[in-house]
């Protein structure tokens, strides 16, 4: 196709698809005696339908875009709009075909200049969150504040602070309303905790606690993980050993923080207390990966489930999934299993939130290690939201094999994590596989490229932080098919959506797969690692001659050890240790009583 003929094509499509979004937009206008609709089971708003009567549709008032200018409002049926499978759909090939065009019309050097100066945004954006500046202009209002009383609030530079915002503002996060005077916009309210700056300045730690995790996330991402990122290629171009490793212990995080130990290990540690507490929140905060509601939800017929089935949440934090699982079907009970400390937060968490479900025993927290046997053996379904991406291959294999040994018949696995699709078409024909997520000679990319550009943003996430990654259909059901569970369905809502739920039963599990010492060796010596070295806070200088080969003398050590350890594994294993069936396993761990009656 020629270019000015794509070009146009784009141009159209962009057209089509806004015009999309208007008609919904006026079938749903919400009469004035029901501004906000109601809630519905998914915790998404309910608008009046186009079939409303008579003196309702008399009552319509027009319902517009949700603005740039203003701040985020939650309540706005404007905003629960945008949930619609419509227009979620809609707005996909508004952001792909804008995308795209940008990168076909500017001049090449600087789109490269975007790609290659882009870090200095997280930086603000680390700025903005820890300094609290946006719970100040919010109570500023739209009229803003010159920046030498935000500075003075905030207890920083104005000078500094101005060219902060003023970057920000040109990418439409917070605007100036005149020169020095910043506001907030819908972008930037977004991360507003909601709570006074007065109270975050006098006890920071707690900013997070009761909000929707929104601002935690921006804090995780731009703290532990964009530095993490920065050292990617010292990692994995740079150094002969860490660049062919698998261990979750050798990557970039690894070398951007100066530890051995595994990142959630090293959020254990002491002094990450803030980081570990703002991490569960993040967590929370994630939610907004579901395109359109949340797939959690769509993804799995829960009610179908008998009266007290036990769902059990793998990994699952200080349980926000299953709260919000338990809160729209009653009927099913939740064992909601994560580390120690982790566990202590949930049920902190759940007491506040949602005490009566954890009095009744319906809910129950158990400190559990998804690597060793499964003390769980009457569930209904394994639930795994966003945790397999966590880990290397060979890690997964292990945590969905002790899921499989632990398995009865009618159990069910559910994975629910981005499905990471190719930028080209997929002709693989496996269960599930879609060719393309793009309309018809429509020019985008097959993955609809920039519109889905945040799954590709995870991936090298975990690739920088546990040396895993985001993975394609294919991959996960290998992955799956390795461990004993046959993947049946793969379910994607909206339309165009890479995130989604892989529904798997149990099979047979290959005779391979029991041969698991090179991971049993990895797991000891990736247990036995060091304390945590220096942080970012007194260790900012990029990896050097010498930290490159502390880590080369490090993974030489650990090749060592590993050939200590092979025979004495190997006898392990051959002996019926923790490779066999998990019916060997007699202890429970804490508070795990009634999750198994």
């Amino acid at each position: 196709m020629a270019t000015f003929s794509n070009l146009r094509a784009l141009h159209a499509l962009i057209g089509d698809a806004l015009d999309d979004v208007e008609r919904i937009f006026v079938s749903c206008q919400p009469s004035v005696h029901s501004p906000t609709g109601s809630e519905s089971s998914d915790g998404t708003q309910s608008l009046l339908s186009p079939s409303a009567s008579e003196d309702e549709e008399l009552n319509r008032i027009p319902l517009d875009f949700p603005s740039l200018d203003g701040p985020y409002d939650p309540h706005s049926p404007a905003e629960a709009l945008l949930s619609h499978p419509a227009v979620v759909h809609a707005t996909k090939l508004i952001v792909s075909a804008t995308g795209q065009l940008a990168a076909m019309v500017q001049r090449p050097f600087l789109t490269i200049c975007d790609a290659t100066m882009g870090y200095h945004l997280p930086s603000c954006m680390r700025f903005l969150e820890a300094s609290h500046v946006v719970e100040i202009m919010r109570e500023t209002g739209p009229a803003g504040l010159h920046i030498r009383e935000l500075a003075a609030r905030a207890d920083c530079d104005p000078n500094k602070l101005g060219h902060i915002l003023r970057l920000l503002a040109t990418h439409h996060i917070g605007t100036e309303v005149s020169p020095n005077v910043f506001a907030n916009n819908r972008l930037s309210s977004f991360i507003d905790s909601g709570k006074d700056f007065n109270v975050i300045k006098s006890n920071p730690a707690d900013k997070y606690e009761g909000t929707n995790g929104i601002a935690a996330y921006v804090g995780m991402c731009t703290d532990e993980l964009f530095k993490s990122s920065a050292y990617l290629t010292d990692a994995y171009l740079l150094n002969d050993i860490s660049k062919h490793s698998t261990l979750t212990s050798a990557a970039p995080f690894n070398l951007a923080f100066g530890t051995k130990g595994q990142f959630f290990n090293w959020l254990d540690e002491e002094g990450n207390e803030m980081r570990l507490k703002r991490f569960g929140h993040a967590m929370t905060g994630t939610a907004g990966y579901e395109d359109g509601g949340s797939i959690t939800f769509q993804g799995f017929d829960w009610g179908a489930l008998g009266k007290g089935s036990l769902i059990v949440d793998v990994g699952g934090g200080i349980g926000s999934t299953s709260m919000t699982l338990a809160k729209a079907f009653p009927h099913l009970r939740f064992c909601i299993q994560d580390r120690p400390k982790t566990v202590e937060l949930g049920i902190l968490a759940w007491k506040e939130r949602c005490p009566e479900r954890l009095d009744s025993g319906e809910v129950v927290f158990q400190a559990h290690d998804f690597f060793t046997p499964q003390p769980i053996r009457n569930a209904a379904v394994f639930l795994l939201r966003v945790i397999t991406h966590d880990w290397p291959d060979e890690f997964v294999t292990r945590i969905l094999l002790q899921l499989r040994n632990a398995a009865t018949p009618q159990t069910k696995l559910i994975l629910v994590d981005y499905v990471l699709p190719f930028a080209c078409e997929d002709r693989t024909g496996d269960i599930g596989a879609v060719r393309t997520m793009a309309p018809p000679s429509s020019g985008l990319l097959p993955n609809l490229g920039k519109a889905n550009a945040n799954a590709f943003w995870l991936d090298m996430t975990m690739h920088v932080t546990f040396n895993s990654k985001e993975r394609t259909l294919r991959e996960m059901t290998d992955i799956a098919l390795s461990a004993g569970w046959q993947v049946v369905e793969v379910i994607r809502k909206p339309e165009g959506s890479p995130f989604g739920s892989i529904i798997a039963v149990p099979t047979s599990v290959p005779p391979s797969t029991a041969l698991l010492s090179s991971l049993a060796e990895q797991e000891i010596i990736e247990r036995a690692g060091s304390p945590v070295g220096d942080t970012f806070y007194s260790r900012t200088q990029l990896p050097s001659r010498g930290t490159t080969m502390e880590m080369n003398q490090s993974d030489s050590a650990v090749r060592r050890m590993t050939k200590r350890l092979r025979k004495t594994i190997s006898r392990t294993f051959s002996r019926g240790g923790q490779g066999g069936e998990v019916g060997e396993e007699k202890r429970k761990p804490p508070m795990a009583k009634s999750a198994s009656d």
